[in-house]
């Protein structure tokens, strides 16, 4: 893949990008600095999102379907069954091996916390920050193209159980509720 020593730690890992044009395949962009790289990848992995339209001025919107309550222990304890102990959080985070394996210890904790982060309707600014790895995808033949890798995202393992916590209990309402069509499957 790499032929010469890099000049930078980037480039012996990953090698310059190129931007085709779909129609005529030549290379329209070529990128050789770490930025340059991480910016093909950003458009790559991120497009720009749809333009969404403001409410109109004075909507209605329908009565709640349902009265949130807030999580139990036992919705915790699911949530932390639910999740895999091989799978990586942030480097900064607490890993998910160690919350499944000290699950009876940190429930006590962790019931408190997630119904004051909904009491309070605080949700804590580093659960929200995020890393991005980017890993190659196995059997490519070249790693030119951003479309030869793909993204991993790594996240606060509190902010992932938290999240599944959310999830559950959403999933769960608007199964008793009857909002979803009965045939509604996917996103």
């Amino acid at each position: 893949m790499v032929t010469t020593a890099g000049t930078d730690s980037g480039r012996a890992r990953i090698p310059n990008l190129t931007q085709r044009d779909p129609v005529t395949k030549q290379v329209v962009a070529l990128t050789c600095t770490n930025e340059e790289k991480s910016e093909m990848f950003h458009k790559a992995f991120f497009p720009p999102s749809s333009a969404t339209a403001a409410p109109p001025p004075h909507a209605e919107y329908p009565i709640a379907a349902w009265q949130f309550t807030n999580f139990s222990d036992a919705q915790i304890d699911r949530a932390i069954n639910r999740i895999n102990p091989a799978k990586a959080t942030r480097p900064d985070s607490i890993p998910n091996v160690m919350i499944k394996e000290c699950k009876v210890l940190l429930l006590s904790y962790l019931g408190p916390l997630f119904r004051a982060t909904v009491t309070l309707q605080h949700y804590p600014p580093e659960w929200a920050h995020t890393e991005t790895l980017v890993l190659r995808k196995p059997g490519k033949t070249d790693y030119s193209s951003p479309s030869s890798w793909r993204p991993i995202v790594l996240s606060d393992g509190l902010a992932h159980l938290l999240n599944s916590c959310v999830a559950e209990e959403i999933t769960t309402m608007c199964e008793q509720c009857s909002i979803l069509p009965p045939h509604h499957f996917g996103g």
